[in-house]
């Protein structure tokens, strides 16, 4: 059977999906929580199990993002796949892209980053820009269709290109 290769639309369809599933958990916690304080069980019930299925949606587009980007990370044993291309990366390396390609399109400031992609607090912006530095010409230099960017006030994200 041939493999058809996605287009640039499959991907951009892709980042559309993760950023609607994304906006509806949003959302959905909001709500839930306002529920939860408010005292009603019941609707919290409903509304906890319709949070769980977008959740699972988001995180279907997440990996499908992925896929038709042609990407596989492994974080354990930190190994970046791209066209039959192996980089290997450090711990903080896989760590950080990891962190921000389950939340591609997002932004963090370096303070949100060291304490939610590492849960290191006490790492300075400057070891966040050093390992920031890296990973841009790990992507670049292997043709990965995603960038690490960093906008002012907006802090650093992981934008597909593709």
């Amino acid at each position: 059977m041939h493999q058809i290769s996605p287009s640039p639309r499959d991907l951009e369809d892709a980042r559309q999906w993760v950023s609607i599933y994304r906006e509806l958990v949003t959302f959905s916690e909001r709500t839930l929580s306002r529920l939860r304080n408010g005292g009603g069980d019941a609707d919290a019930r409903v509304m906890e199990t319709h949070r769980r299925r977008l959740q699972s949606r988001l995180e279907f587009w997440e990996r499908r993002l992925w896929d038709l980007a042609g990407l596989d990370l492994d974080v354990r044993r930190r190994v970046l796949t791209y066209a039959g291309q192996r980089l290997t990366l450090t711990r903080r390396e896989a760590e950080l892209l990891a962190f921000l390609a389950r939340r591609p399109g997002q932004f963090y400031s370096a303070s949100q980053l060291v304490s939610l992609a590492w849960a290191a607090p006490a790492l300075s912006p400057e070891q966040l820009r050093t390992y920031v530095v890296r990973l841009r010409r790990h992507l670049a230099s292997s043709g990965v269709p995603a960038r690490l960017v960093s906008e002012p006030r907006r802090g650093y994200g992981l934008v597909f290109t593709a």
